[in-house]
């Protein structure tokens, strides 16, 4: 056996100065190179994506969508769509267009009822922001609509003269159980505190804007195939009009605009509305002049027919 050279305590080890195998130039290689095939790989799944995603929304013909592009992104799992229009003739009007600035799906977290994953899905329009938390499961979905905002500027596009014929913020909260991809439990609450209806001609007569500030409704399933309507308020004490309303909805999972609606409650107009639109008093009991009335609605979602006043 060599004795090992013994080190002087002046000298340093000769190993000090061999090279080493981890120096920075090949530290900084490999960090490009696997920077580099990360790039490759994220941009194929982003190619791939996209071209799936114009393929198959932009080519729905009953309710097409377009988008500028879709990013991809790993950390926080999230796909972005950005620019995406949902062209008119998802709305029957085929003029028309609704933009959003960008629509972004991410995994939010797991899911124990059902088992599954839970997605948060977040879109913006002008001044709406919507929330949706949809659960992915083999065994049923369900979508929670949490914190959001809805100007009713986005109904412009699904009218025929591009205008809404309401306006004001709605604040939504929900949830929806589907089975076999129909509702079969839920609930919602539609609260606006500066509802109003602008300046409009409705069927041949000229309303000038009507400041309601409240409009709350709430409605829940009792079943699958009924829908209890708890509350449908517009107006309050000494608005113009006022209207409390309540009821149900016999759902038809098959054709939902054809569920046949039944409410009944009672309205109230003020002076100013009997003095000022005098054409509603062609709709209303000539026997009662006194502004109260008691009002039903029945008929099929998709158009109930006028209301009866009593």
């Amino acid at each position: 056996m060599s004795k090992r050279k013994r080190i002087q305590y002046n000298e340093l080890n000769e190993e000090i100065y061999a090279p080493k195998y981890w120096t920075k130039a090949r530290l900084i290689t490999i960090g490009i190179l696997i920077l580099l095939f990360g790039f490759l790989i994220n941009f194929s799944l982003e190619e791939k994506l996209n071209k799936y995603l114009q393929t198959t929304l932009g080519n729905n013909s009953a309710c097409p969508v377009q988008f500028e592009k879709a990013e991809l992104s790993y950390f926080l799992p999230k796909v972005i769509m950005k620019k995406p229009v949902i062209l008119g003739a998802c709305f029957g009007q085929f003029n028309n267009r609704l933009e959003f600035k960008d629509i972004k799906i991410a995994f939010h977290s797991p899911s124990f009822y059902p088992v599954g994953l839970r997605l948060h899905v977040e879109a913006t329009s002008g001044k709406s922001h919507i929330n949706l938390y949809p659960v992915i499961s083999i065994f049923s979905q369900n979508i929670k609509i949490e914190k959001t905002i809805v100007d009713t500027q986005i109904f412009a596009p699904m009218t025929e003269t591009n205008l809404s014929p309401i306006s004001g913020t709605l604040s939504i909260e929900g949830f929806f159980e589907f089975k076999s991809g129909f509702v079969h439990d839920g609930e919602i609450a539609i609260v606006s505190k500066n509802f109003s209806l602008p300046s409009q001609n409705i069927k041949g007569f000229e309303l000038t804007q009507l400041n309601l500030e409240t409009l709350n409704i709430s409605a829940h399933f009792t079943d699958a195939q009924t829908m209890m309507i708890d509350k449908i308020q517009l107006g309050k004490e000494n608005a113009p009009i006022e209207m409390n309303l309540k009821g149900q909805l016999h759902v038809r999972p098959q054709d939902f605009m054809g569920s046949q609606l039944t409410l009944d409650g009672n309205l109230k107009l003020s002076q100013f509305i009997l003095v000022n639109f005098a054409f509603v008093k062609l709709f209303l009991p000539e026997s009662n002049t006194s502004g109260n009335y008691k009002i039903k609605v029945n008929g099929p979602l998709r158009n109930p027919g006028a209301p009866q006043f009593l």
